[in-house]
């Protein structure tokens, strides 16, 4: 399993345009996707106020692929939801389902 952690800032005066956009365009374009296994919306703290999270859980590589593309280590970003974010970032976590199997890393990822 592959978690991807997406993190969006967003201008605070397009706040509730972008909640209502990333709840539902952007959680509907990963959670409708093959491989893919859970959806989580983290909302922003008063440490980074304007900062929001999406964790996702994907099957594996080839979910990934199907759903970013190749690069799958770049932000996707659903039509006109784009014009919310001033920075994106993505990062991708392998988790070992198998407590018993050999640890990974991402050496192990095309």
């Amino acid at each position: 399993m592959i978690v991807r952690i997406f993190r969006v800032e967003i201008d605070p005066a397009t706040r509730s345009a972008f909640e209502a956009g990333f709840q539902s365009l952007s959680v509907d374009a990963v959670t409708q996707s093959p491989g893919n296994l859970s959806c989580e919306i983290g909302m922003p703290t008063r440490w980074s106020p304007n900062t929001y999270a999406m964790i996702s859980r994907w099957r594996d590589e080839d979910a990934l692929v199907a759903f970013a593309g190749p690069e799958w280590n770049v932000a996707v970003i659903p039509a006109g939801m784009e014009r919310f974010g001033k920075t994106y970032s993505v990062e991708h976590y392998v988790i070992n389902d198998d407590p018993a199997a050999e640890p990974r890393n991402a050496a192990d990822l095309r």
